[in-house]
């Protein structure tokens, strides 16, 4: 059984044999300064204290569980709960990410974001927190 420690990379990004970090030599420079303020961000209580709050009062986390009853009976009387990420800020889960990733391009002095998006909500979820920390 893995440990929890055994799930987390090591110092040099490495989960055992895999990991690391395979991009181009100009894009190094970024990543390692993202890199640094993640590290720096992850163990600053006001960073943390920010986030949760946001959480909360923004994106509206914890979303409730709904119990589906009638997929309960139907399969045998196992109790299905379904998480409503449906009614998080922007109607879906990406703001959870999106959240994260503008509050730490704040945290490090950036004031532009660039994001892709497929289906639009990804793109939604960007620029609702972009306009939100006014980025």
């Amino acid at each position: 059984m893995a440990t929890r420690d055994s799930q987390l990379p090591n110092p040099h990004g490495y989960f055992g044999q895999f990991g690391g970090k395979f991009v181009p030599e100009t894009l190094m420079p970024a990543l390692d300064e993202l890199e640094q303020a993640y590290a720096e961000a992850s163990t600053d209580s006001g960073f943390q204290q920010q986030f949760l709050q946001l959480c909360r009062e923004y994106i509206g986390r914890p979303t409730p569980l709904y119990p589906a009853q009638q997929l309960s009976v139907k399969i045998g009387g196992a109790t299905i709960l379904l998480k409503r990420e449906d009614l998080a800020h922007t109607g879906a889960h990406k703001i959870n990410n999106a959240l994260g990733q503008g509050l730490l391009a704040k945290y490090m002095g950036k004031t532009r974001i660039i994001a892709e998006t497929g289906a639009g909500q990804h793109g939604v979820a960007v620029a609702t927190v972009c306009a939100m920390l006014s980025l």
